[in-house]
C-alpha cells in the first residue's frame, strides 16, 4: 500500500500531501432537514472555501472519495479533517467512515475544523481503504432557519492512498466442474472395458 507522504498543498492551515484530490468528490446520498432542505449540497465537495451547506436538524450526508481513499497513517497523526463552517461551538456533527458504504465505523464527533486519528478507533484496520464518510448533525440547532444544523464546508483525507477498486472476479470454475468429470468422460472408458470383458468371456466359452 502506498501512502502519500510527500509535501503537498495547504488548505485552511492543514497540509494535504495529495493536494486537491484529497477531498471528497461525490455525494452518495443526503437528507437536508427543516429550514435547510433547499440548500446546495454540492458545496460540501472539493476544497474548503467557506461556501457551506447546512444539514438541518439531524440531517446527514454520505460522501465518497473517488480518486483517492482515506487510510491509516500507522501512527498518532491525524488522518481525516472535517470542516464545519458554523460559528457556534454547539454545532456538532457525528462522523463515520466505511469501506463499502454499508458498514460504518464511528470515529467521533466534531465542531468547526475537526481532526480524527482513525488509527486509534476500534474496528479500523491498517491497510484498508475507506472511501466513504458519513456526516450527521448531532444537535439540531437553529430549527426553522436556512442555516439550521451544522454548516458543512469540506471533508479531506490527510492520510491518502490510491482509490479503492473492485476485487477481481475469481475465474476458477466451481469445484463441481473442475473435480468431477462430465458423464461422457467417465462413461466412454467404462463401456470400453465392459466390452473387452464381454469379448474375453465369449472366447473362453
Amino acid at each position: 500500500m502506498l501512502v502519500s507522504t510527500v509535501s503537498g498543498q495547504t488548505y485552511s492551515g492543514v497540509e494535504f500531501s495529495s493536494g486537491d484530490p484529497s477531498f471528497a468528490d461525490e455525494i452518495v446520498e443526503y437528507q437536508l432537514n427543516g429550514g435547510a432542505e433547499d440548500g446546495n449540497i454540492s458545496r460540501i465537495l472539493g476544497i474548503p472555501d467557506r461556501k457551506s451547506v447546512s444539514l438541518g436538524a439531524y440531517g446527514s450526508v454520505v460522501l465518497k472519495f473517488t480518486d483517492n481513499a482515506l487510510t491509516c497513517s500507522g501512527d498518532e497523526q491525524d488522518d481525516l479533517v472535517v470542516y464545519e463552517a458554523g460559528t457556534s461551538a454547539q454545532e456538532i456533527v457525528e462522523v463515520f467512515i466505511s469501506v463499502d458504504g454499508n458498514e460504518w465505523i464511528r470515529v467521533g464527533t466534531g465542531n468547526r475544523k475537526s481532526f480524527f486519528d482513525i488509527d486509534s478507533v476500534a474496528g479500523v484496520k491498517y491497510g484498508e481503504k475507506y472511501s466513504y464518510v458519513k456526516i450527521v448533525d448531532y444537535t439540531g440547532l437553529n430549527i426553522g432557519s436556512s442555516y439550521e444544523g451544522a454548516d458543512m464546508d469540506a471533508v479531506g483525507a490527510i492520510t491518502s492512498t490510491g482509490p479503492a477498486t473492485n476485487e477481481e472476479s475469481n475465474n476458477e470454475l466451481p469445484v463441481s466442474q473442475t473435480e468431477i468429470p462430465e458423464f461422457p468422460t467417465i462413461a466412454t472408458p467404462m463401456l470400453a472395458i465392459m466390452g473387452l470383458a464381454l469379448i474375453s468371456s465369449r472366447k473362453k466359452q
